[in-house]
């Protein structure tokens, strides 16, 4: 009986005893005056076909981003009118929507403004006709559009931007004096435009003419044993104009844009509510 107590007491003991005493040791081990640790770094063989500027600088790759071009979202926002009150002709007033019926049977959207003196105005109002689509252009551009309208004008705006991705290591303080590498006959663009303007309808034919604002990049590029390198050419901002021809179907519509001073041409298709 004795041995068993005496080995149940034991076993705490046992059980420490089996902790390595590096746990409670805290002070590394000192280095001797003799032993020293030299850091060689490891040399990249450099090929005639390689371009040096891959042993300078990383690239920026598609879908990277550098410290001169940030993706920042802006938001923008207005104060909204709890009351819905809106200004008029006589002060401020509150719209109702009314709808009656012509002498031929046809229904009618018109509106009741009840100012705030009491007096009330009735004022006709036509249907908003509403379009918007996408487009293609002759130059590897995509568009996306929409108008709004009534029966003889409309407001009509236009963004039409390059969809292409530079596919080569990019790099934004590369220089063209500097170049170790063959360069191609052809440049890299990215062109972005927005465009706004007006249109008149005659019958079921709407004719358009649009400005827009817009930047385009361009960059050299070429091509070492390792692959495509492109670097900044020339970064600016443009100020454009289109013409165009609109023509509405049932829930269609068709498009047909030029830019003379660019020097491309567009076609587009669309919804509409009409």
């Amino acid at each position: 009986m004795k041995k068993l107590v005496l080995g149940i007491l034991l076993i705490p003991t046992l059980a420490f005893s089996q902790v390595s005493n590096w746990r409670t040791t805290t002070s590394q081990p000192a280095q001797t005056s003799q032993s020293t640790q030299t850091r060689v770094q490891p040399s990249i063989p450099q090929q005639n076909n390689v371009s040096s500027w891959r042993t300078q600088t990383a690239p920026i790759r598609p879908g990277d981003n550098f410290e001169g071009q940030p993706l920042v979202r802006r938001y923008r926002y207005t104060d909204m009118n709890p009351y819905g009150l809106q200004y008029g002709v006589w002060g401020w007033y509150q719209p109702f929507p009314y709808t009656w019926y012509d002498d031929y049977g046809w229904r009618q959207r018109s509106e009741v403004r009840i100012y705030e003196s009491g007096r009330r105005d009735t004022v006709r109002k036509e249907r908003a006709h509403t379009s918007f689509g996408f487009g293609y252009t002759n130059n590897n551009q995509a568009a996306y559009w929409g108008t709004i309208g009534g029966k003889k004008g409309y407001f009509i705006m236009d963004y039409v931007m390059t969809y292409a991705i530079d596919q080569n290591s990019y790099f934004p303080y590369g220089q063209i004096n500097n170049v170790d590498f063959p360069l191609s006959k052809t440049d890299w663009k990215k062109e972005s435009a927005f465009y706004v303007g007006v249109g008149k309808r005659i019958n079921k034919i709407g004719i358009h003419g649009m400005i827009g604002f817009g930047s385009e990049v361009i960059r050299w590029q070429g091509k070492d044993a390792i692959g495509g390198i492109s670097f900044p050419k020339s970064n600016a901002s443009f100020t454009t104009f289109k013409i165009g021809l609109i023509r509405d179907f049932k829930f269609v519509t068709l498009r047909l844009d030029t830019d003379p001073i660019r020097g491309y041409s567009q076609i587009s298709i669309g919804l509409n509510n009409k």
